[in-house]
């Protein structure tokens, strides 16, 4: 089945776009096959091809989106309340954009975003 999954994830684009599948329908093969979609998800994250899971899809990217989390980058409390509640009335496509841009900055580029958000007025 993984190589059903990379063939299909190529077919449709992938590395160059992120692809999604979905998610229901993947368990339902997985399991006429016999297979653990979970162990196959994990085997294919170690050969660099990440993926997210929203309510009714995977969404795959050539590498695995690291987890964007607040306190990494030393908010204070109400900041950091602030920005988990705008990300959980975020769509998880959006949510999905914006850990892609954070995995993707330097760490100067994150350090210079924090400082923006200090000067904006966020609580």
């Amino acid at each position: 089945m993984k190589s059903q999954i990379i063939k299909n994830l190529e077919l449709n684009g992938f590395p160059k776009k992120s692809v999604s599948l979905p998610l229901e329908k993947m368990y339902e093969v997985a399991d006429s096959k016999g297979e653990n979609l979970n162990a196959i998800l994990d085997e294919l994250t170690e050969q660099g091809i990440g993926h997210v899971k929203t309510s009714n899809k995977i969404i795959f990217s050539e590498k695995t989106p690291e987890s964007f989390n607040p306190a990494d980058f030393n908010m204070g409390g109400d900041m950091m309340k602030k920005v988990q509640e705008m990300m959980s009335s975020m769509k998880p496509e959006d949510l999905q954009k914006i850990k892609d841009q954070v995995s993707n900055m330097s760490e100067e580029e994150k350090a210079n975003l924090m400082q923006k958000a200090k000067t904006t007025g966020l609580p």
